[in-house]
């Protein structure tokens, strides 16, 4: 498969609302379940897409189109950021997220006027040079990432209570 750029700003843009389909409005039951200590919770998910949508995608998308590979993107915190919006519903979570990709979304399309644009290279902090086809696809690849690790972590809400189709339901059998 090769890259189109019309196909990633459309999942990109189909993210929030995903999301806000599949948990809004729910308990914190199904929220706040997890498989283990170290996984998240899809509460921490939301809270996660929320701070790297700050934090992250824009910042390096203007850096690659901007500065180039001379200056190293800043570092990015991509662990739990629960703590950042503790006190707010999942749901108000959820509506930042959306408001800040649509943001986003608009700020990056003027950055992307022609194929050249796309093989524009950036410094990533340790992964080394980048393109802005790659730091576009990665951001693409990380919202599914995230939508199937709130999944996950909802399924174990259940995983004692569907019996012995536990067999057959791949979300519940994690390797060990």
């Amino acid at each position: 498969m090769t890259f189109q750029l019309d196909d990633t700003l459309a999942l990109l843009e189909r993210t929030p609302g995903t999301l806000r389909e599949q948990l809004a409005g729910l308990s914190s039951e199904w929220t706040e379940s997890r498989p283990d200590a170290e996984n998240w919770t899809a509460y921490q998910v939301v809270c996660h897409l929320a701070y790297i949508e700050e934090e992250d995608w824009l910042v390096r998308a203007r850096m690659i189109s901007e500065v180039g590979p001379t200056e190293a993107f800043p570092p990015v915190d991509h662990g739990d950021q629960s703590a950042r919006y503790a006190g707010q519903p999942l749901e108000q979570v959820a509506d930042r997220f959306s408001q800040l990709r649509r943001s986003n979304l608009d700020a990056v399309r003027p950055l992307l006027t022609d194929a050249a644009a796309l093989d524009k290279r950036g410094l990533h902090p340790s992964l080394g040079e980048v393109t802005m086809r790659q730091l576009l696809s990665a951001w693409a690849v990380h919202d599914l990432n995230h939508l199937r690790q709130a999944q996950e972590a909802m399924a174990f809400r259940y995983v004692d209570e569907v019996g012995p189709w536990r067999v057959n339901l791949g979300v519940l059998n994690r390797p060990a």
